[in-house]
């Protein structure tokens, strides 16, 4: 019988050990894909929120008007903490003090916005009023809670995704993200594969994939949370305006912003006034 030298013995036996076969006993992307939809389907609600705007470019007469939007938010925490794209629902987060070219000249703008009114729709369709409670623009990221003793809220399940364990992200790596489709298609759960394009580095780290709807949690393929879908703004160049480009940011950044939003209490809206009766 004839025997195999040993460093030959030892070069198979660490043939077996290849990359090729690292990635084959990886989850396919369909698999964690599955888990994640069965898991948090529901952690992915509509959130309306009715805002008053107000705005002025230069020495031009300021106009206000009110605007109803519906987002997609995230549920972060089980007593209902949602996280939102800020600019989704405070145009402010994006245009204030900026400068646009209006007639060949450069202008400022100046901008205020305020949530007047918001409220959750719910996987079931139910709708639960809600505050916003923190706002951080530096992430472009908003904060709501149910307002606090709110009826609607009493018997509502919040199905939070799971940010205690996360996921850092390179090129060409596979992502899962939880979503929904329009109110025309009955704002039923849905779920997209996709891929890493790009990482950015500056001004800070930011993943580009190709989905670009805000508001939808991004997934790595060990299906560990990896980051949130916002909007960067920048300067549109020399010929004023501004670039929004959406972007998932990493999921480092938006953990430790949940812990500052975990931190603010629900809020009791002012009473509305009586009107005189005629």
């Amino acid at each position: 019988m004839r025997f195999l030298p040993l460093p030959l013995v030892a070069l198979l036996a660490l043939g077996s050990f290849s990359p090729a076969a690292a990635a084959d006993s990886a989850p396919k992307i369909e698999e964690t894909a599955r888990r994640l939809f069965k898991a948090h389907a529901d952690s992915v609600i509509t959130v309306r929120a009715t805002v008053a705007l107000t705005m002025s470019a230069g020495d031009s007469p300021s106009q206000s008007r009110d605007q109803t939007v519906e987002e997609f938010g995230t549920i972060v925490t089980a007593d209902g903490l949602v996280v939102v794209a800020a600019s989704a629902i405070d145009p402010a987060t994006a245009a204030d003090g900026r400068m646009v070219n209006m007639r060949g000249s450069q202008v400022k703008l100046s901008v205020t916005s305020e949530v007047k009114e918001a409220r959750f729709i719910m996987p079931d369709g139910s709708e639960i009023p809600a505050v916003v409670v923190f706002k951080d623009r530096d992430l472009n990221l908003a904060y709501l809670r149910p307002e606090a003793g709110a009826e609607e809220a009493k018997d509502a399940k919040f199905i939070p995704i799971v940010l205690s364990a996360t996921q850092k992200l390179g090129v060409l790596d596979e992502v899962v993200v939880l979503s929904r489709l329009d109110k025309a298609m009955g704002r039923t759960a849905c779920i997209e594969c996709d891929a890493v394009r790009a990482v950015l580095e500056k001004p800070r780290a930011y993943y580009s994939i190709h989905i670009s709807t805000t508001g939808l949690p991004v997934f790595g393929n060990s299906g560990n949370f990896a980051g949130f879908i916002t909007t960067r703004f920048g300067s549109a160049g020399d010929n004023g305006g501004i670039s929004m480009s959406p972007v998932v940011l990493p999921a480092a950044e938006v953990v430790k912003s949940i812990e500052q939003a975990k931190a603010k209490p629900a809020v009791v809206p002012a009473a509305k006034p009586v009107e005189a009766k005629k």
